[in-house]
């Protein structure tokens, strides 16, 4: 199974974002990491481990059909 995916998004980031007053890591919702926007002022506070993106327009596919359709 593959996925074409029509538009790829750049969200934002997955990361620990600590407190500007403390230093100290700000408690998240229970994942482990918190997921901030570009954008958003707690970006500069955010020890970023991962970027998030949005995909669009996806559409699953066989990757038999993928191949067939490469190789004409």
């Amino acid at each position: 199974m593959a996925v074409l995916v029509e538009d790829v998004t750049v969200w934002g980031v997955a990361g620990i974002v600590y407190a500007p007053e403390t230093l100290k890591p700000v408690p998240g919702d229970g994942e482990q990491f918190t997921l901030v926007a570009y954008g958003d002022p707690r970006l500069p506070w955010t020890l970023a481990c991962r970027e998030v993106v949005t995909l669009h327009g996806c559409t699953a596919m066989d990757l038999e059909d993928l191949t067939g359709q490469t190789a004409a």
